[in-house]
């Protein structure tokens, strides 16, 4: 079925764009934006699709930021992209147009996930396999075999598998920040599936990370996974691997700032290296990596600064100075020499950055698109 979309601005020339998911409750939409070759973003273009949104609730009123509690609810492979409706219960797939990146053509209808509130995805184009994470009362992963966009039937068929967590909700959508789930990743070898639990955040009931061993022959997850609970860990947002080093990662930790975790193998039990206190920050939730300089920026809800992390070093290297009126940092990523964030209020900021610092070079104002509630996720085409 295809999908209206409504253009803001004129086509523009550019090859590259970045996307997030407006979870809107009266209707998901995924948001592209132009990427242009000095860096600089313009020309943002919405695409309806066929699936509705849901809002988490803090205090047992929906959130109006950071509505899923998670990371990587959008992921781009190539051209395709997928994203979830989490008031739907469904996955979605689409194509994306090589002559104009924000076009975005669904392929096939939305798929039902098998669980309740889906908040993040991971996908792996070499084994075929995508893989959703929930946090509702109907918690855990669920998983599609994914036919490219290259083969005679291209799309997302359900497993029809459903590995359930230990998430403590009891109602859709869930109470948080804190017994939520917080992200879904692949290692970068791809033999393994890693989920943060974040739990209540404080010693006595800790974070968790779920690794899911990949059964090579048949693609597929191990029904069994391995829990790891260790010492420190409290509210884990988001992993982000170093770089093609499968034993290496680093986690944000809503509570305090971030972890450095060391993953053996084969066991796939999870470690911590050190806990690094982030003062200059709070709600530290989001990484992204620039593996060109061995930095990890973490970035807080309640504060613009992203914060420069030295992988080597596991030590705060620098700050980076933003705007109070960004109202925060959001999911984020880096492309070249620059880190983009969403921001807290309705934009996206870009900075430049290299080993030494970084420094504000533009504030795209997005509040054409109306409201900020809502806004998950940033991934990029033109890799």
């Amino acid at each position: 079925m295809s999908s209206p979309t409504v253009t803001l601005q004129p086509v523009p020339a550019g090859k590259k764009a970045l996307y997030f998911l407006d979870n809107n409750p009266f209707g998901a939409s995924i948001v592209a934006v132009t990427l242009s070759d000095d860096g600089t973003l313009s020309s943002p273009k919405r695409t309806l699709f066929n699936g509705i949104g849901l809002l988490g609730k803090r205090a047992n009123r929906p959130t109006n930021m950071d509505s899923l509690f998670s990371q990587d609810s959008v992921v781009v492979d190539r051209n395709t992209l997928f994203t979830i409706s989490p008031g739907s219960d469904r996955v979605h797939m689409f194509a994306i147009s090589p002559d104009d990146p924000r076009n975005l053509i669904p392929v096939g209808g939305p798929v039902p996930t098998g669980g309740r509130f889906p908040v993040s995805l991971a996908y792996s184009r070499k084994l075929g396999l995508l893989c959703v994470l929930h946090s509702g009362h109907v918690g855990g992963v669920s998983t599609f075999r994914v036919n490219d966009l290259g083969s005679e039937n291209p799309g997302i068929k359900p497993l029809g598998n459903f590995f359930p967590l230990p998430i403590p909700q009891t109602n859709t959508p869930p109470l948080g920040p804190t017994n939520t789930a917080g992200d879904i990743v692949f290692n970068p070898s791809q033999t393994a599936v890693f989920v943060l639990l974040k739990f209540d955040g404080v010693a006595k009931f800790p974070g968790h990370v779920f690794a899911f061993p990949v059964d090579q022959k048949t693609a597929t997850l191990v029904p069994a996974p391995v829990q790891s609970r260790p010492a420190g860990l409290l509210a884990p947002y988001s992993i982000t691997f170093v770089g093609n080093d499968d034993t290496r990662a680093v986690l944000s930790d809503a509570a305090f700032g971030a972890q450095f975790i060391q993953v053996s193998y084969p066991s796939l039990e999870v470690t911590l290296t050190k806990s690094l206190t982030i003062s200059m920050t709070s709600a530290p939730c989001w990484t992204a990596y620039a593996a060109h300089l061995n930095i990890m920026f973490v970035l807080g809800g309640f504060d613009p600064a992203p914060v420069a992390v030295d992988i080597e070093k596991q030590d705060i290297k620098y700050t980076i100075t933003a705007p109070a009126d960004t109202l925060g940092g959001f999911d984020s990523l880096v492309y070249g020499d620059y880190l983009y964030v969403l921001q807290g209020a309705a934009g996206i900021s870009v900075f430049k950055i290299d080993v030494n610092g970084g420094k504000l070079v533009q504030n795209l104002n997005l509040s054409t698109l109306g409201s900020r509630d809502g806004w998950e996720g940033l991934a990029i085409y033109g890799k």
